[in-house]
């Protein structure tokens, strides 16, 4: 059996995210023997949003790959790197045709299978109007190559759209989508599985940032806007910073999951 490991971060939340992010990176690789990472980055601006500062960053840490979600284009600056294959980060696939940017991207790691990365939204409570997430999966899927190998992201509120689409891929591309990740409410789930023995999915991998208030955001404007239904600004926490991932292990051969683990890595500064 030839194997490989695959990391795939949470959504990194202001520039505390992004430190605890790499810290985050250079555990999976240097301790769990990770040889992919790839992370949720559409938080980093101040929590909404990714600029070229934050990109740079995150890849100089370890992200071969950069997914985006809701917040896409909050900030403008994102559009140039979003319209450059060169750069390997993607918008959702699901957005309106109109939409700028790529709808996926391909990591080709050495001396391993090409691994093709799609986020879609979800559809249930969200607060865009995206397409279809299965039919834009499916189209986007449909791309891939013999030997190719995919990960999938699922941003999005309800964990059954989620789980849905996790068997949606195990049974429509089995031997090609070996992880369906769910992220967007920054909440580590405790259902880590291999989906009908062949995809390791997660309904939420938690987030990178501060753990210390709520979802990222300090505590109190979060309870000033809840009771008041105002419109507070929410600064980003800083304090008791964790690394969420999910760490998934791939039998590159029979081309499926055989392991999945989610993890938090303390990286609060001493």
């Amino acid at each position: 059996m030839a194997t490989m490991k695959l990391a795939f971060f949470g959504d990194v939340v202001g520039k505390p995210g992004e430190r605890a992010f790499a810290r985050g990176a250079q555990h999976v690789r240097e301790a769990l023997g990770a040889s992919v990472v790839i992370v949720n980055a559409e938080n980093r601006v101040n929590g909404s949003g990714l600029h070229p500062e934050g990109y740079k960053a995150m890849r100089r840490a370890g992200a071969d790959a950069l997914t985006l979600g809701d917040h896409c284009f909050r900030d403008g600056r994102v559009i140039p790197m979003l319209e450059d294959p060169a750069k390997p980060v993607a918008r959702p696939a699901n957005f309106p045709a109109a939409a700028t940017g790529m709808t996926r991207t391909v990591i080709n790691p050495e001396g391993l299978p090409r691994i093709h990365v799609v986020t879609v939204l979800g559809r249930m409570f969200m607060p865009i109007m995206a397409d279809c997430p299965i039919a834009a999966l499916d189209r986007e899927l449909a791309h891939a190559e013999e030997g190719d190998l995919a990960i999938v992201e699922v941003h999005a509120e309800a964990t059954s759209e989620k789980i849905a689409i996790a068997h949606h891929c195990a049974e429509r591309w089995a031997g090609l989508v070996v992880g369906v990740f769910g992220t967007h409410t920054h909440v580590q789930t405790a259902d880590a599985r291999i989906v009908g023995g062949q995809l390791g999915a997660i309904t939420d991998t938690g987030f990178c940032g501060g753990h210390g208030g709520v979802i990222g955001r300090k505590s109190g404007p979060a309870i000033q806007r809840l009771r008041t239904q105002q419109a507070v600004q929410l600064p980003v926490c800083e304090d008791d910073c964790w690394a969420d991932a999910c760490v998934l292990q791939i039998d590159t051969r029979a081309r499926r999951a055989t392991g999945i683990e989610a993890i938090s890595i303390e990286a609060t500064d001493e």
